[in-house]
């Protein structure tokens, strides 16, 4: 009101933000089942991101939930100096995303968790996500070791950031297993901790989801 007392135009939203919301979420549901994903599963490191990227590239429709959340979905995903979305702010993002797609044609996405850092996928494309079709990525340890150190440079400019990130592992690997990844960190040794790292922990991780 005040807006339109000094000249503004103003434009009413009926029901509120409250109403926004709850529009969203169920249009989320809706379109999120609309499709058919081809999702692309692998350890860390074989570059399923820049796949999907190339399928772009292609034409393909593509998915970027990471780059939606701004986030690499894992406990070291965070992008240093670029925090992530609101929950709602993520949301209306994805929406605006999956309304662009033809439902005739996949949909192709990245295998994700439930979190992808601190914001939730919408059940209903979790769980269509996991009713797609599998696409199993591989890569000899020595490129992934190469797209680490190409994603996360921040990693090698500050070791002790990414041990420090790491430390909530240690009752899951052992802490012979975390002194070994410190030790690597301190004499900056990060090839070997980024293969060690995989081998020790994401790798099995991975094995067991």
């Amino acid at each position: 009101d005040a807006l339109e007392t000094i000249g503004y135009r103003v434009d009413r939203l009926q029901g509120g933000w409250k109403a926004y919301r709850h529009w969203v979420n169920a249009e989320l549901s809706r379109w999120s089942a609309r499709f058919t994903y081809h999702v692309l599963c692998g350890p860390t490191g074989c570059g399923k991101t820049r796949l999907l990227s190339a399928l772009q590239r292609q034409g393909a429709q593509v998915l970027d939930l990471e780059a939606l959340a701004n986030h690499r979905g894992s406990l070291i995903g965070a992008i240093p100096g670029s925090p992530q979305p609101s929950q709602k702010s993520f949301d209306s993002s994805l929406l605006q995303r999956l309304v662009t797609f033809d439902p005739e044609e996949p949909v192709w996405v990245e295998a994700e968790s439930k979190k992808v850092g601190a914001v939730q996928l919408p059940l209903a494309l979790f769980e269509a996500m996991h009713a797609g079709r599998i696409y199993s990525l591989t890569a000899p340890m020595a490129e992934r070791v190469k797209v680490w150190r190409e994603d996360y440079p921040h990693f090698e400019q500050d070791p002790a950031w990414l041990i420090e990130r790491l430390r909530p592992l240690t009752p899951l690997v052992g802490s012979a297993e975390f002194t070994e990844w410190e030790s690597l960190a301190q004499s900056k040794q990060m090839p070997a901790l980024f293969q060690r790292l995989m081998e020790n922990h994401y790798d099995p991780a991975y094995g067991r989801s």
